[in-house]
């Protein structure tokens, strides 16, 4: 199986680079930075952070820029801003490409991740609405079934990964909410009294 690379993928025909798959109070749109854009040792400075450990296990790339710097010691983030490489785009026109030639919807992952992140996913089954059975997807005629079924495997993983990177950046915020004030931190109840305790009643 290809390799799967996350926060790649086209805006429109252009290939690039998916910093913020949508903007705070604007959904409709993503920040790119377009691959073409990039020129000599900036190109070489994103790239390398884009396919190192630390991005692929990261929920949004963006973060991991922030704390990068560039060759020349700037922050990566502020200047990839200031230079004019985050472009603004429509999320409808932004495809994600994990594995080469099976683009997914930024759309639809969006819509998903907002599912989970929402804790508002749909129950797997319940008496008046059945689970999903499998065959129900109608694939248009022309369509080539393992191309439509490698596209839905992909997204399958890209929400996988995405799911952990959000449970995980949870529990670290909730650690991190803790440590600054303990008293925040759910007391532990009573528990059974020991056997000793029980002998003397």
């Amino acid at each position: 199986m290809a390799k799967m690379t996350k926060h790649v993928g086209t805006y429109g025909e252009k290939p690039c680079v998916v910093v913020f798959r949508e903007l705070p109070e604007d959904d409709n749109n993503a920040l790119v930075i377009l691959s073409d854009s990039l020129e000599g040792q900036l190109h070489d400075d994103v790239m390398s952070v884009v396919d190192s450990i630390e991005a692929q296990d990261s929920n949004n790339i963006s973060e991991v820029f922030f704390r990068r710097r560039l060759t020349d010691g700037s922050n990566m983030l502020e200047a990839l801003h200031t230079r004019g490489k985050l472009v603004k785009a429509p999320v409808e026109m932004v495809k994600l490409v994990p594995v080469p030639n099976q683009p997914v919807e930024l759309a639809e992952i969006n819509k998903e991740l907002r599912k989970i992140s929402n804790e508002s996913n749909p129950p797997l089954k319940t008496d008046e609405q059945p689970a999903i059975k499998p065959g129900s997807v109608d694939v248009p005629e022309g369509e080539d079934k393992d191309q439509v079924a490698n596209n839905l495997l992909s997204q399958a993983s890209l929400l996988e990964e995405d799911a952990k990177a959000l449970l995980t950046d949870a529990d670290l915020k909730r650690s991190q909410a803790y440590e600054i004030a303990p008293d925040l931190r759910p007391k532990k109840g009573p528990g059974r009294p020991s056997k000793s305790s029980i002998d003397k009643l």
